[in-house]
C-alpha cells in the first residue's frame, strides 16, 4: 500500500469520524447512568435519541469543518495509514467504551 497523503476533507472528516465515535460512546454512558441528562436531553426534542443524533452529527460536520482550515487552510497532513489507523482506533475504541459498559453495567 502506498503511503500518500489524501484530500484536506477526507483527513479531517475522517479523524472527525473517529473522534465522534468516541464522543458518541462517551454520550451512550452518560445518559445510561444519569437519568438527569437523560431526562434534559429528552425535553430538547422530545426523546433523548433525537437529541443524541443532533448532537453527534453537528459535532461531525462542525470538527470536520474546523480541521479542515488547520494548516493555513491546506488542512491536517495525514498518510493514508496513518488516516486509516485513525479511524479504525477511534471506532474500536468507542465499541470497546459501549460493550464494556454494557458489560460492566448489567
Amino acid at each position: 500500500m502506498e503511503n500518500s497523503t489524501s484530500s484536506k476533507y477526507t483527513n479531517s472528516f475522517g479523524v472527525a469520524l473517529a473522534v465522534t465515535s468516541v464522543v458518541n460512546a462517551l454520550l451512550v454512558v452518560v445518559k445510561e447512568k444519569s437519568p438527569a441528562v437523560q431526562a434534559a436531553m429528552k425535553s430538547l426534542t422530545g426523546h433523548h435519541w433525537i437529541t443524541h443524533a443532533t448532537v453527534i452529527v453537528l459535532l461531525f460536520f462542525i470538527l470536520g469543518g474546523i480541521l479542515s482550515q488547520t494548516n493555513g487552510g491546506k488542512g491536517m497532513k495525514l498518510s493514508i495509514r496513518s488516516l486509516i489507523g485513525t479511524v479504525v482506533g477511534g471506532v474500536a475504541l468507542a465499541a470497546l467504551i459501549i460493550t464494556g459498559f454494557y458489560l460492566v453495567a448489567d
